[in-house]
């Protein structure tokens, strides 16, 4: 046995021990979901040769690598992208429902049915103050009731715009934060260094898993260990240079996304941001656009109609050219807005300026009630009554958001299926850590026995040199 015996046992010692302390670093991090498990790889050192043979030198710790399946990345990052679209989407469609509060029987159709009711009951005492009364409250109440509508609605409008900004920040804090970590990655593992630096790789893969939930990105790494991320073929992140998403507002003060540094829209059609975009700008855009239309032409036909009857005072009637000469019912119906514009017009709340009847002495016939509340009945907006139209726009929220649900729902079931997938190789299991504990506990004593072993030999040989003869 010579010196070289000692080399590979203190070679043992030294791989060992680096195996040991990688178990040990798993252990600490068992609870870091962004953790992935790593394994230190022994190999064979160098070979000495001396004429016809060969001589072994050792075990080396080669790599410290990260058990993982980049497939598996890959596949989640793509499904997440889409489970993000339709996450955002529909909690924002879930606070819609919630506007119109319709599950609470208190919602409009409910102030609705009361004033179509009140309409109803004028028609048949056309002289009764107390339900010209009845019938001026629950307009004031319908009037009331779609403002507060209109006004939710354009508050969530906001937030999401609000949110919408929020977003494109934590984009862009990504997007450096990746780039310094893609420095910091090249930088350890240098150019035939052995060297992984695996911890920041697991803090970038964070990001990039989050990213992916935000945005469509493609990801991959190049030669240098640097992730490269582009979207619809650009890239926002190779090695060092980070191109950031501008966000600008329009007209109408709201932000829209462009390329860095360039007048050229991005158009999104997956990830959270996108939900985000679409919400604002189609969903709750067309509910509103709805909302209003259905007001305008409940108040233009009721205006109509009223504005030709008499109220108990004598006044209106119709000129010459059928033109009505009473008050309008309702005012503030203007092109645009007219579910967050509406009142009743003040001069009603002298009942007696109500108009119920076609008799030109004020009491009489309650027609020009009986007509408006035939209303009811009548199909004004896109071939529907006003209450088949307001169960169109009501339901129509439900099944959006229960399409993004159903979506979400199945999304959510198949990643959950490829993260277990994927904590089944990469997460840290306890049980094998112990067992490779144990294992390499075993190895680092057999190596010390060794190195034992040759240090008593060589002991007794020093010692005994020149005793021979003696």
């Amino acid at each position: 046995m010579s010196f070289g015996g000692l080399y590979i046992s203190i070679s043992g010692l030294q791989a060992t021990k680096t195996s040991l302390n990688t178990v040990s670093h798993n252990i600490a991090n068992s609870d870091n979901p962004n953790y992935v498990r790593q394994s230190a790889l022994h190999k064979d050192n160098y070979y000495r040769t001396d004429g016809r043979f060969q001589t072994g030198t050792g075990v080396s710790v080669g790599e410290i690598r990260q058990i993982r399946d980049e497939f598996l990345d890959i596949r989640l990052r793509r499904e997440i992208s889409s489970f993000g679209y339709h996450y955002a989407k529909s909690g924002i469609l879930e606070d819609v429902e919630g506007v119109f509060n319709e599950t609470t029987n208190s919602g409009l159709q409910k102030t609705m049915n009361e004033l179509w009711s009140n309409w109803n009951e004028l028609g048949k005492e056309a002289e009764s103050l107390t339900i010209r009364g009845l019938v001026h409250e629950s307009a004031v109440a319908f009037t009331e009731t779609v403002n507060h509508i209109s006004t939710q609605l354009n508050h969530i409008k906001q937030s999401l715009n609000k949110e919408i900004g929020n977003k494109v920040n934590e984009i862009n804090n990504i997007l450096n934060g990746v780039s310094k970590l893609n420095s910091k990655i090249k930088l350890v593992e240098g150019e035939n260094s052995r060297i992984k630096a695996n911890d920041y790789r697991d803090e970038r893969n964070a990001l990039l898993d989050r990213l992916a939930q935000l945005i469509p990105v493609n990801i991959h790494e190049n030669k240098f260990g640097e992730s490269v991320i582009s979207m619809q073929g650009r890239d926002l992140v190779n090695g060092s240079y980070v191109s950031t998403i501008d966000i600008r507002n329009n007209a109408e003060g709201l932000g829209e996304i462009y390329w860095q540094n360039t007048n050229e829209k991005i158009e999104l059609s997956s990830g959270e941001l996108a939900g985000y975009i679409n919400a604002r700008d189609v969903s709750v855009v067309n509910y509103m656009e709805r909302l209003d239309t259905l007001v305008k032409d409940i108040a233009e036909k009721i205006n109509e109609i009223h504005s030709k009857g008499y109220d108990l005072e004598g006044n209106g009637g119709v000129d010459g050219s059928g033109n009505g000469l009473g008050e309008p019912f309702f005012i503030g119906i203007g092109a645009k807005g007219a579910a967050g514009t509406i009142k009743v017009n003040p001069v009603l709340s002298d009942y007696n300026k109500i108009a119920a009847s076609t008799d030109p002495d004020g009491i009489g016939n309650g027609d020009i009630a009986n007509e408006i509340y035939n209303l009811r009945d009548l199909e004004i907006t896109d071939g529907m009554n006003p209450d088949e139209y307001y169960r169109d726009i009501f339901l129509s929220v439900g099944i959006e958001r229960e399409e993004s649900r159903n979506i979400v729902n199945n999304q959510g079931f198949l990643i959950n299926s490829i993260d277990e997938k994927r904590k089944s190789i990469s997460a840290v299991s306890l049980d094998e850590e112990m067992t490779d504990m144990i294992k390499y506990q075993h190895a680092y004593t057999a190596n010390s026995r060794v190195i034992n072993a040759i240090d008593e030999m060589i002991e007794t040989v020093v010692n005994r040199v020149g005793l021979v003869g003696r």
